[in-house]
Formats: C-alpha cells, sequence, structure tokens
C-alpha cells in the first residue's frame, strides 16, 4: 500500500535479513556474530536501502529496540531504519557515526493500515533522487551540451541537480566550472599546461568517490564541487542547484578496476550507500562515448536512459548500439536503465535528410518516443564555447531564443515520460 511490492522490478524485500556485528569475547579477541533484521528492503525507484525491526503489543518500541536498530544500522552500512509495532513508527538515521530520530507516526488505530502506509510513502518520497544517463556510442553528437542544458534547465525548477561526469574528457566538468577551463584557456607553455594537469592528481573526484566509498572516513560531500551555475540560480530565487562529480583523465582508471568485486556495481553502490539520494532530486549521468566499464556502472545507476542522436545515415544505424549495450545492461541490473527515448541532435528543418531519418527513427523503435529535436544552431556553438546553458546564453543573444525553448519543451518531456512510466508501477 506504501507503493512498495515485496518483489517487483522496482522494490525488493529480504526477510530475516543478516547482519555481522562483531563481539568482544571474554579473553578480549573480536569475531563475528550474525544478527537478523526482520527485513531489508531496497526501494530501487526511489535510490535507497532501509531496515525494517518489527515489535508486536507485547514487544512495544523500547530504548532497547532503539539500541539494536543503531547497531544493524552502523554495521550493515545501511542509512535508515523503520521502528513498527500496532501503535507507534519511528524513522532513524545512521549518518556521519550519529543515530537519530528523523520522523515518528502515532497510529491511532491498528486495524487501519492506510495511514501508515502513507506516511511512510510520504517520507520515502521526501528523500526520493532519480538517476537519468545520458548515452550513446558515438561521439560529436552533442551529449554533454544535453547534459549540461538537462541540469540547468531541471535546476530552474526549483530541483537540486547532480552532474555525475563519467567521460574521461571531462567537458562536463568543463563547462560547469570545476575543472580549470579559464585557466586552460590562459596557459602559455607546455609547463603551465602539465602543471595545471598536475593538480588533479590530489583532487577527489568521481574515480576516488566509486572505489572510496566503503571506506569508514567516506564522506560523499568531499567529492562533490559546487557549479559555476549556483551563484545565478541563487540570484533567481529559484532554490535550484546544480553541483557535479567530476571527471578528469583519472577516470580512465575505472577500466582497471579488480573485476572479481563486481565493479560494474561500483557507482550503484557508492550513491546507494553514501546516503547522496536525501541531498538530490535527480542525478544526471554524463557517460563517454563507448561500451566501457565507466558506461556499465553509469547504466548499472541509472534508473532511466536518454539516447542523443544526429539525424544521419550512419548515426541513426548507430542507435542500435546503444540500445542493445543498454539492453544487456538492463537484464543484469534487474530492469533498471529504462530507456525513456531518443534525441534527435543538430537537426535542419530544410534537410530532408533529417526528417527522413527521424521517421525511420520512428517506425524503427516504435516503443520508444521521439523527443523534441534539437536543432542545429550557432548559438549551441557559441553557448557550449561560453560554457553557458542556452537559457543562460539567450538572454544576452536573441538569436538563441528558439534553442532554448527546445531545451524547455525538452525538459518538460522527459519529465512527463518518467511521471508516466512511475504511475504505470503503481509511484
Amino acid at each position: 500500500m506504501a507503493g512498495l511490492p515485496r518483489r517487483s522490478s522496482y522494490s525488493h524485500w529480504y526477510p530475516e535479513f543478516k547482519v555481522k556485528v562483531p563481539k568482544i569475547t571474554a579473553n578480549g579477541f573480536v569475531k563475528e556474530t550474525k544478527k537478523e533484521v526482520d527485513f531489508l528492503i531496497e526501494d530501487l525507484g526511489r535510490y535507497i536501502n532501509f531496515l525494517v525491526e518489527v515489535k508486536t503489543a507485547d514487544t512495544r518500541i523500547d530504548n532497547d529496540a532503539r539500541v539494536q536498530l543503531e547497531t544493524y544500522l552502523k554495521y550493515s552500512n545501511t542509512r535508515f531504519g523503520v521502528l513498527i509495532d500496532p501503535y507507534l513508527v519511528e524513522i532513524y538515521q545512521y549518518k556521519e557515526l550519529q543515530f537519530s530520530l528523523v520522523s515518528e507516526h502515532t497510529i491511532q488505530n491498528p486495524s487501519q493500515v492506510q495511514p501508515v502506509a502513507d506516511f511512510l510513502k510520504s517520507f520515502l518520497e521526501k528523500i526520493k533522487m532519480r538517476t537519468i544517463a545520458i548515452y550513446t556510442t558515438k561521439g560529436g553528437v552533442g551529449k554533454t551540451t544535453l547534459v549540461v542544458n538537462l541540469a540547468y534547465e531541471l535546476a530552474t525548477q526549483g530541483n537540486r541537480v547532480l552532474v555525475i561526469d563519467l567521460d574521461d574528457q571531462a567537458n562536463a566538468s568543463l563547462s560547469l566550472g570545476v575543472n580549470k577551463a579559464e585557466e586552460f584557456d590562459n596557459a602559455s607553455s607546455l609547463e603551465e599546461f602539465e602543471e595545471i594537469i598536475q593538480s588533479f592528481e590530489e583532487r577527489k573526484e568521481v574515480f576516488e568517490f566509486i572505489t572510496n566509498y566503503k571506506l569508514p572516513s567516506f564522506n560523499y560531500k568531499d567529492y562533490i564541487y559546487s557549479s559555476k551555475l549556483n551563484n545565478i540560480l541563487n540570484q533567481t530565487n529559484s532554490y535550484g542547484k546544480v553541483d557535479i562529480l567530476p571527471s578528469s583523465f583519472k577516470t580512465r582508471n575505472v577500466e582497471n578496476l579488480p573485476l572479481g568485486h563486481l565493479p560494474q556495481k561500483f557507482l550503484d553502490k557508492a550513491l546507494r550507500q553514501s546516503g547522496i539520494a536525501q541531498d538530490y532530486d535527480y542525478a544526471i549521468i554524463d557517460t563517454p562515448p563507448s561500451s566501457t566499464l565507466s558506461v556499465i556502472n553509469g547504466l548499472y545507476a541509472a534508473q532511466y536512459v536518454v539516447i542523443p542522436s544526429q539525424m544521419e545515415y550512419f548515426s541513426v544505424y548507430g542507435i542500435i548500439n546503444p540500445i542493445s549495450f543498454t539492453k544487456t545492461v538492463r537484464e543484469e541490473a534487474e530492469n533498471r536503465a529504462f530507456i525513456l527515448g531518443i534525441v534527435p541532435m543538430m537537426t535542419e528543418s530544410k534537410v530532408i535528410l533529417h526528417s527522413n531519418m527521424k521517421k525511420i527513427v520512428a517506425q524503427r523503435y516504435p516503443h520508444l518516443r521521439i523527443f523534441q529535436e534539437i536543432k542545429r544552431a550557432i548559438a549551441v556553438g557559441k553557448a557550449s564555447q561560453d560554457r553557458l546553458p542556452l537559457s543562460l546564453y539567450a538572454e544576452q543573444n536573441t538569436g538563441a531564443g528558439d534553442v532554448k525553448k527546445q531545451f524547455s519543451i525538452l525538459t518538460k518531456e522527459i519529465l512527463s515520460e518518467i511521471h508516466k512510466r512511475e504511475n504505470s508501477i503503481g509511484r
């Protein structure tokens, strides 16, 4: 009734979930004992895991139960826990070694389940984060332009947006002002250029994020940077923001992760276990134009996938590659990475080829939505060169107005498709 069926593509229940709890023996040795929590629930739709401990009318929620839940959360590396008996529901958070009550609900009538379900559903909606991967296997189609503009459009609507840059070319990181673009532009010698490159060696970014998440000292905020767009967003009182988990040449190291440790799940696990979902409404994942381990990490972590493509012969033919690869990952990721649709990029109204290719795509992939097209315009290139979203660039350049509207419409269409998908599965 709270929207969490026991087994579905977006919800898994694990009864009698075992947690390894260390115990000091009489002779001073530490050994692990296995404790059982009533339930571990994975809510893949909201990107959160939580434990549930059920008490009866005879064994009501008390301090012993709370201490027990704190122990379970601590040693299972789970952020949220629920205690419930016939008269009370308490939701706790374990974060930065602190155990705290975040919400509670008094049950007036134990025979009425719906008020309890509504309370739980309301709480879960507050910590919901949607993840969208922008993915294509062909470079030069405007992928990063789509990432930056989608992130900004969502932020202007009051959403908290995190851009995750998995592309080692780091164009999204450059565009959003965290990769020293101005310093690169002003470098006058090879030595200066090399010095800037070396400055990234010690920075915590996406590669460190997905490899350090198990460390006791891990704090996801150490890896996230505020984009230059936030100064502008603050002035508009939109309450939205765009932060970035940046990339650099170090992101290539993802391909060398040890295969025996399920490296394709590292980003997904890091996002889930870090508790990052409470601070963001959307995560936009910029994947490299390839079929590498970085891409698999991005697709495995994504609830939704959007595929940008030019309406050219080989680009259209190449759409089958990201669709096929995403479906393969989707099967392994238990029906995540749902393809929302295709975005025609750099189209021209007067080019018959583009309109014909668009029709062919619609016929070939009738189950996929063809979103608002982004037409070729000088403004797109100039905005990218100035490292600005089209909505900001258009404020000073009247010729960019049409493309600004296209990105606005596209964002609304993507959100509509997400809501349609979620409503169809009982959200």
